[in-house]
């Protein structure tokens, strides 16, 4: 499924997994990245922030809540994901989030973190990249200032 621009039309839920999955070449088929997907957004710690055609699916973190690990499904055209993303950036803080961690293989989504990281939409925003053993890349994400234990 092609990539559709936001701002032409809000593709359904369910249309954005699955052309996530395919143009990421994921090893699930359209039914398996959905039935993931359904089980994954039941679990209580997930929290799904949309922007435009991309979900972002933030897990919060057992042992620290303001720390989440989380994922895109993009479905949007390169702009509207790279605008998406600063957004998403501001609302996960917002949430309570101080920091995120992402795992992916697609090096050229690097850029965004690059990009916006140019200029922040948070004071004290920041983040850092590494290269995993599998081949793929993790980039955390200090999303803002950080917030003491038990403060908002």
């Amino acid at each position: 499924m092609p990539i559709v621009d936001s701002k032409k039309q809000q593709l359904p839920v369910k249309d954005i997994v699955t052309t996530a999955a395919q143009n990421t070449k994921s090893p699930y088929d359209d039914d398996q990245a959905l039935a993931i997907f359904l089980q994954e957004i039941n679990s209580p710690s997930v929290k799904i922030i949309r922007y435009g055609n991309t979900l972002f699916v933030i897990r919060a973190s057992t042992s620290d809540p303001r720390f989440g690990i989380f994922r895109a499904l993009n479905a949007d055209t390169a702009a509207n994901y790279l605008a998406s993303s600063k957004e998403f950036v501001v609302a996960a803080y917002k949430a309570g989030y101080d920091g995120l961690s992402t795992d992916f293989y697609d090096e050229s989504i690097l850029n965004i973190f690059r990009t916006i990281s140019k200029n922040p939409p948070n004071p004290d925003m920041a983040y850092s990249a590494s290269r995993l053993n599998d081949g793929g890349f993790r980039v955390t994400l200090q999303l803002g200032t950080p917030r003491k234990a038990g403060g908002a």
